[in-house]
């Protein structure tokens, strides 16, 4: 028998979530650009809107980072049992 399964199945857990996060992130950014371009923005909304940008952007490198973290981590715990064989 191979322990260990709560690990993996947390680590799926987490690379969903992740996943899902950035997916939402990139989503989002999305809708600002498009929204930014097409809006005739005052100075002060275009202000508000690279504030929320940077942010956006700053979500997606991080969920992106943390996504491909765990898919790492999921990949060698997957050789774990092939290099031990």
């Amino acid at each position: 028998m191979h322990g260990g399964g709560g690990v993996a199945d947390t680590l799926d857990f987490a690379a969903e979530l992740l996943h899902s996060r950035w997916k939402r992130a990139v989503d989002i950014l999305w809708r600002e650009t498009v929204r930014r371009r097409t809006a005739s923005l005052a100075e002060r909304e275009r202000a508000k809107s690279t504030r929320r940008m940077k942010n956006l952007q700053r979500i997606v490198r991080r969920a992106l980072s943390e996504y491909h973290r765990i898919e790492l981590e999921r990949q060698r715990r997957a050789e774990e049992p092939f290099r031990r064989g």
